[in-house]
């Protein structure tokens, strides 16, 4: 499993993933191995966090979207915003591949942009509700009246004071 610093290592302008598309570097070679397919787009986009997610728990995932990514997007011009949500996050975990559909939603909401297509995808969304700040059950209901409605639209509870960037 790669660490934090190999994970920030990764070149900009690139994501390896595992696919099979006729686009793929690689397609059409004969090679035996997985094909890969290179991304691209701004170096702050949010699918560029993936690799960084994937290596870290509950807690720094909410963390590094809410906080890091959340500062991107208040930093980034608003007519420039959604060329950092536009191209599609790799799934890595069901949760949180509603969690990441969820903030562009809530924040393209907040913005008066219309979110990208992918988004709305059906497995974006949760089939059962899912609290990713794990609160105690007192604090329950203020999560689930609180949370803003494209997070309930994906199955997630999460108080809106979560997703405050300070």
């Amino acid at each position: 499993m790669a660490t934090r610093a190999e994970a920030a290592s990764q070149p900009p302008g690139s994501d390896i993933a595992g696919t099979r598309g006729p686009n793929s570097v690689g397609a059409g070679t004969g090679l035996a191995t997985a094909e890969i397919e290179v991304r691209s787009g701004p170096p702050n986009a949010l699918w560029r966090y993936v690799p960084t997610l994937r290596n870290e728990d509950d807690h720094w995932r909410l963390r590094i979207v809410a906080h890091d990514f959340g500062m991107v997007w208040e930093e980034t011009d608003l007519a420039q915003r959604l060329s950092l949500v536009e191209t599609e996050p790799a799934p890595f975990d069901q949760r949180w591949d509603a969690f990441l559909a969820a903030y562009v939603e809530h924040r393209c909401s907040e913005d008066g942009l219309v979110p990208p297509p992918w988004v709305m995808q059906p497995e974006r969304h949760l089939r059962t509700f899912w609290h990713p700040c794990g609160c105690p059950d007192w604090d329950l209901v203020r999560s689930i009246v609180t949370t803003p409605g494209a997070f309930e639209l994906h199955g997630i509870w999460l108080p809106r004071d979560e997703l405050l960037v300070v």
